[in-house]
């Protein structure tokens, strides 16, 4: 227990009456290495959620750490907000990335966070509109259970509903419509209702990150041609899934046809530093390169396409796109697929294992009727592993497991197996017959 008059950090989601009761200064974050993370009684942790989701390439890799040091000796703060003087690193920076990403998606607008980008993607949209005289064009179609951040429009495209009750009011122009493989119906019929000139954007995760629900490329390319047939923006959240995770830069690059804008976070900087981008489509950069009211888009904050941020998104493109890499993620998660599977094939509280890269989910069901475990037991078997030494997240009946891409065989294995322990040591204390 941590004693509440002298710790002063507010921080998580978690009530910090819960947390402050259940945790303990021992269990404080002091150092990392490789795959693992260290806390201040010594205790190493197997970080299978890559702290949340972005320390991709584990927290000792020197490569992104010695840029980053470089750039503190030639510049270590710059803005691209205002002014005519953007960090030189981070105009490289931009143009690297864009390099890696499907060839109408070349302008690249640079943020902290996911949610910021998210939120700059809907509003981008709509000025667009109002820059191109569709003025009454600012709806915005997201899809049920769908997460892409919090803030007033960023927690309204996310698609939980209890976050909308405790949080309003929030931006009530978006509508949230069934995913699946109903997707594509779900917005067309959203569309006949609004009428096409209502509507300015979809935004959507090609792989939904709260249950690891992943949508195919011709579901993908079927919504892309029916909104560009519309003139209705496709909008990629891709914070999770870019910039490697899925053994790709983005799944927007197996398309047919790409997206109007993509969503990157995440991974971009390995977690080494905040980092996050939005990549827009030639027409509308075009569009509102020279606006007829010779307004810039007015979206960004102080610490936007930081050099520092820059310097490591640089280093960790080098790794991302050397030979081989992304087909080494591509390997190993499949072969973390087979040993999660051997591992666990006799648990009958076990289902499935999907996704793909170093994005997987691990199915957990109640064995006497097969239905998914509550989230709240998923969060109690987290924890569980977290005192068996194996960081991981948690979800509605899914346990995510994002390990860094650079997990090796024999940590797969030893995520294998301190999960097949926990997860029986679990069911017979705390489920029973279930």
């Amino acid at each position: 227990m941590i004693d509440r008059s002298t710790y002063h950090a507010w921080h998580g989601i978690t009530p910090m009456g819960e947390f402050l009761a259940e945790s303990d200064p021992d269990m404080f974050l002091v150092g990392g290495d490789g795959s693992y993370a260290v806390d201040q009684a010594g205790r190493r942790y197997l970080d299978a959620r890559s702290s949340m989701w972005n320390v991709t390439l584990g927290y000792s890799c020197e490569p992104v750490k010695a840029a980053m040091r470089r750039q503190l000796d030639e510049l270590p703060s710059g803005t691209v907000m205002r002014y005519e003087h953007p960090p030189r690193v981070t105009v490289r920076y931009a143009a690297a990335l864009a390099a890696t990403l499907p060839p109408t998606l070349r302008h690249i607008r640079f943020g902290n966070t996911g949610s910021q980008m998210t939120e700059a993607a809907g509003m981008l949209s709509r000025f667009h509109r109002r820059m191109t005289g569709e003025t009454g064009r600012d709806r915005i179609i997201a899809v049920h259970g769908s997460y892409h951040g919090t803030g007033p429009l960023a927690t309204a495209l996310t698609g939980e509903q209890i976050l909308h009750e405790w949080s309003a009011p929030l931006d009530d122009r978006v509508v949230h419509v069934v995913g699946g493989d109903g997707l594509l119906d779900a917005v067309a019929g959203v569309v006949d209702r609004l009428g096409a000139s209502q509507v300015t954007a979809v935004i959507v995760e090609p792989v939904m990150g709260n249950y690891l629900h992943a949508a195919s490329v011709d579901q993908l390319a079927a919504l892309i041609d029916y909104c560009r047939a519309r003139n209705i923006h496709v909008v990629a959240d891709e914070v999770t899934t870019g910039a490697g995770r899925v053994a790709a830069m983005t799944v927007s690059e197996r398309l047919p046809s790409p997206p109007d804008m993509i969503v990157l976070g995440k991974g971009l900087s390995a977690g080494y530093f905040p980092l996050a981008a939005l990549a827009v489509a030639d027409p509308i950069f075009d569009a509102l390169a020279e606006p007829p009211f010779r307004l810039g888009f007015p979206n960004g904050s102080t610490t936007d396409g930081h050099p520092l941020g820059a310097a490591a998104g640089l280093a960790v493109l080098e790794i991302l796109t050397a030979d081989g890499f992304l087909d080494g993620v591509r390997d190993r998660g499949r072969q973390l697929c087979d040993i999660l599977r051997d591992t666990l094939a006799d648990d009958p509280h076990v289902g499935d294992v999907r996704g793909e890269g170093m994005l997987l989910g691990l199915e957990l069901r109640y064995r006497d009727d097969g239905t998914p475990w509550t989230v709240r037991d998923v969060y109690r078997l987290r924890l569980a592993c977290r005192d068996n030494g194996l960081l991981t997240s948690y979800s509605d009946g899914v346990m995510p497991l994002l390990p860094p891409l650079t997990i090796s065989t024999d940590e797969c294995a030893e995520l294998a197996g301190i999960l097949g322990k926990t997860i029986t040591a679990y069911a017979a204390e705390h489920l029973g017959a279930r």
